[in-house]
């Protein structure tokens, strides 16, 4: 190995153990802070401290992938900031370590964290924090269900679907979702009511579809109406449960695919999905973001960081990840009130931050 890759992984190293350091206190901090707030919530049912340290233990991965941005902001200027005071960066640029190489090697280490926190974005984050919304629920005496015992809405194509709430079963080994008080509603092309289908209860499961029982069905003719009813029927559709289970949770508790199948079954219906589409860019964005403020932070740690302390690298990294959130969501604001492409509103810091992080490095 040589020289200067033993001293790109030096450089490598100390940042990540910066990164992971200031990662791991802010999302202690914001543990914390979570944690004061559950007070209030103590004495319901049987809420008490062990369920509110085990419901923020299965938060703590939402709450570490929030605070990664400013983590590693923050650690990179620390990390680069104190090499540079204590003149290890001049001896590396004389060793042929040039400031790209420097800051390429600190967006590696830092890249090397996203991959795996948005995998768990997928997968573990989800699941984790609908397993402690759940828990919560339980705990407080509420009942665990799909929509907390409210009404119920979907649309796919002509046919709307109302229920009062449902809930997840377990049946022969299935997992098989159970809707109450079910009401479908069909439209023709012209908007004309054409029959409604009322049912007890509906179900639905991956092998078998949608099945309704004790249904009652009215057929609206020209000049008549027809009723029936049956105790169980088959309903032939193309809604699926899982975008009317999205639409009863959080953005930030879904998957990516998720979010996407949902924004696709909104548009498909001609539904506002504005809200939808903000959390589906900014997943997107996320690394690409973190990475760009990185960049732009980085060429701060030459120069006269030689100079600065603790205290103003700290001040730097702060200033530098607070700017960034507060301008990008004002810009994604904008982008929803004047109807500009949203993707755009996202795209728009990550490449002014990348122009000046390029042109710092040009100056050093």
């Amino acid at each position: 190995m040589n020289g200067l890759a033993i001293h790109r992984q030096f450089i490598a190293r100390s940042v990540l153990l910066a990164v992971l350091a200031t990662w791991l206190v802010l999302t202690g901090f914001a543990v914390v802070g979570a944690l004061l707030n559950e007070i209030e919530d103590f004495g319901q049912g049987d809420y008490g401290i062990g369920h509110a340290l085990l419901y923020l233990a299965l938060q703590t991965p939402r709450r570490a992938y929030e605070s990664f941005p400013m983590a590693a902001v923050i650690g990179c200027v620390l990390a680069l900031g104190a090499h540079a005071a204590r003149s290890e960066l001049v001896a590396l640029r004389a060793a042929g370590l040039s400031p790209w190489r420097i800051g390429s090697t600190a967006l590696l280490a830092v890249g090397a964290l996203i991959v795996p926190l948005m995998l768990a974005t997928e997968t573990l984050i989800p699941a984790a924090e609908q397993r402690a919304q759940a828990l919560k629920l339980a705990a407080m005496k509420h009942e665990v269900t799909l929509a907390g015992g409210a009404n119920v809405w979907a649309r796919e194509a002509g046919e709307v679907f109302n229920a009062q709430g449902g809930e997840r079963r377990v049946v022969d080994g299935r997992t098989v979702l159970v809707f109450n008080q079910v009401r479908v509603f069909a439209f023709d092309p012209q908007g004309r009511l054409v029959w409604i289908q009322q049912a007890e209860e509906a179900d639905y499961d991956e092998t078998r579809g949608w099945v309704l029982r004790d249904v009652k069905r009215t057929t609206f003719g020209a000049r008549s109406v027809a009723v029936e009813a049956f105790g169980q029927q088959s309903w032939a559709t193309a809604l699926r449960p899982g975008a009317i289970e999205a639409s009863l949770q959080h953005p930030d508790l879904l998957s990516t695919s998720a979010i996407g199948g949902r924004i696709e079954q909104l548009k498909r219906n001609g539904l506002d999905a504005g809200a939808l589409l903000d959390a589906y860019w900014a997943r997107w964005f996320f690394p690409l973001t973190t990475l760009a403020l990185v960049f732009a932070a980085v060429p701060f740690a030459f120069g006269q960081q030689r100079s600065g302390g603790f205290g103003q690298r700290l001040f730097i990294g702060i200033v530098f990840a607070l700017v960034a959130r507060l301008v990008q969501p004002m810009l994604v604001n904008l982008a929803k009130a004047y109807q500009w492409p949203i993707p755009v509103a996202y795209a728009l810091p990550v490449l002014a931050l990348a122009a000046l992080g390029a042109w710092w490095f040009r100056r050093r």
